[in-house]
């Protein structure tokens, strides 16, 4: 008994830093440099993220649409909008560890320029 205990114990020990570390990906915040603006609408965007993050995602969807376009690119990025619309903005991160997403509805509005 004593050593199937110490087993256990011994398995616990070494699974314990890899039930902790998952999920230690995070999206805490992201913010644009404008919200508002005429088409075509530049915005640069900064996220703020902990954790070890290997890839970023930024969907930009049209809510009157529904298209969406994605950037890649980094924990920052540059997207030019060039339809008028009400945009939802979504930052998503990986890492080996997990995956979390933020979106904020409705964040930025693209108006025909006039």
């Amino acid at each position: 008994m004593k050593k199937y205990l110490l087993s256990m114990v011994l398995l616990v020990l070494l699974l314990m830093p890899a039930a902790l570390a998952t999920g230690n990906v995070k999206v805490n915040d992201f913010s644009a440099t404008n919200t508002s603006g005429n088409v075509p609408l530049r915005v640069n965007f900064n996220g703020s993220v902990t954790g070890d993050v290997t890839n970023w995602q930024w969907q930009f969807k049209n809510v009157e649409t529904g298209a969406i376009t994605h950037s890649t690119a980094n924990v920052t990025t540059v997207h030019k909008f060039g339809k008028p619309g009400v945009y939802d903005v979504a930052l998503t991160v990986w890492g080996p560890n997990g995956k979390d997403t933020l979106t904020k509805p409705a964040y930025i509005t693209v108006s025909n320029s006039n």
